[in-house]
């Protein structure tokens, strides 16, 4: 008997009633986006393995539903993570494209290749099986040809998410340079880490699963069937507790003021582009921003962007940026973290703050995360938070 044998049925039953729940979730949002309601039916992709196993379990198996719920949907995996990402990354309200649909190729043709053939076993997995036992092609003999494809569908599934995979990481690698022009945090709902963990989940599964099925062979410790349902399980657990929280990372936080702004005359030239603002105009940019930042310490505010830092100035967003990045050789995220180190500094120094935790001090200057803090007072101090106060107290 194989390790976990016993438990494809709970397996089952957990997945289902989690996405059943993250589902309710979803949809009763107040505000749903499309990458809500994508990332629903990528949940609902990701269950019909689940629940073809868990009929199965009960003797209701129904070979028209298994017939056209096939595995030739997990095709379509990849093509959802490029555009979740996309989506999520978007500064516009992004919207799937008629090129888009050139995505779906491979899924239609595998799919309609399946539907056509026979099909005489199960396609769930099982040691001393194929993983795909497929009959003759109807009647014509042109279909034969193409047997082949479906024998190694594994691998062609696997090679096609993989590409995906390359394609969103880059996407989100260009993503990480983009945040730091446009936000002053860096938390996991903006900087989108957490969807670098499916591409490497995929991976892992699958070298565990070939190494479990093929390189083990008869001495395999767990169940090829409950193997894959535990690999989809993983990744309904990944979409579940990060995507239900997970927000479009522009679309909600750019203000209305910026789309009439963006379209308004740059300063000083109403023929200029970003790299034409005088020299004057550029210094009072400068000065008008640090006396702002001084004066009304927006910067305490977590969550407070370069969107907003161009709307209190009155300031097209692209003209602040190359004010920030040429002038001041910073990044947004960087120019704003610094203020908020000299005023946990500033904090740390004064007697009446002798009993406020260096958390709680760094909570009200705007961060939001302990490790980014300590990590930047760090680089921006060369000591830690603690020896920054155990300094101030001693000296």
């Amino acid at each position: 008997m194989y390790f976990a044998e016993g438990l494809t049925w709970e397996i089952c039953i957990v997945g289902l009633s989690l996405t059943v729940f993250t589902l309710i979730n979803l949809l009763t949002k107040p505000y749903k986006h499309k990458s809500d309601l994508l990332l629903c039916l990528w949940l609902l992709l990701l269950n019909i393995p689940l629940l073809q196993t868990a009929l199965s379990h009960q003797g209701l198996d129904s070979p028209v539903f298994n017939l056209y719920t096939n595995p030739m949907l997990t095709l379509l995996h990849g093509p959802i993570l490029y555009w979740y990402v996309r989506i999520l990354v978007s500064s516009e309200d992004a919207k799937i494209l008629k090129s888009d649909l050139l995505h779906l190729i491979p899924f239609v043709l595998f799919y309609l290749l399946y539907i056509s053939m026979d099909h005489p076993h199960s396609m769930r997995p099982s040691i001393g099986s194929p993983d795909i036992a497929i009959g003759s092609a109807g009647e014509g003999e042109v279909m034969s040809l193409f047997r082949p494809l479906m024998v190694h569908f594994g691998l062609i599934n696997g090679l096609v998410f993989v590409v995906y995979s390359i394609v969103t990481i880059y996407a989100l690698v260009q993503h990480q340079k983009t945040i730091t022009e446009i936000f002053s945090q860096n938390d996991n709902e903006i900087s989108l880490k957490w969807l670098y963990a499916l591409p490497a989940t995929f991976a892992a599964l699958v070298l565990l699963n070939f190494m479990n099925e093929n390189v083990l062979e008869s001495a395999s410790v767990i169940d090829p069937l409950t193997f894959h349902m535990m690999s989809f399980l993983s990744f309904i657990i990944l979409l579940c507790f990060f995507g239900v929280k997970q927000k479009p990372v522009f679309f909600l936080r750019k203000p209305s003021f910026e789309n009439k702004i963006e379209s308004e005359t740059p300063i000083e030239n109403s023929d200029a582009n970003d790299n034409d603002l005088s020299d004057e105009a550029i210094a009072r940019v400068i000065e008008d921003m640090q006396a702002y930042m001084r004066r009304g310490k927006p910067f305490i505010n977590p969550d407070f962007s370069v969107y907003s830092l161009a709307e209190a100035l009155n300031i097209p967003r692209r003209n602040l940026s190359q004010v920030l990045n040429s002038r001041l050789s910073k990044n947004f995220y960087q120019y704003v973290n610094e203020f908020r180190i000299d005023e946990v500094k500033a904090l740390l120094q004064d007697p009446n703050q002798a009993k406020s935790t260096i958390l709680d001090i760094a909570f009200r200057c705007g961060f939001k995360s302990k490790s980014s803090f300590n990590s930047l007072f760090k680089q921006y101090c060369d000591v830690t938070p603690s020896q920054y106060r155990k300094k101030v107290r001693q000296g």
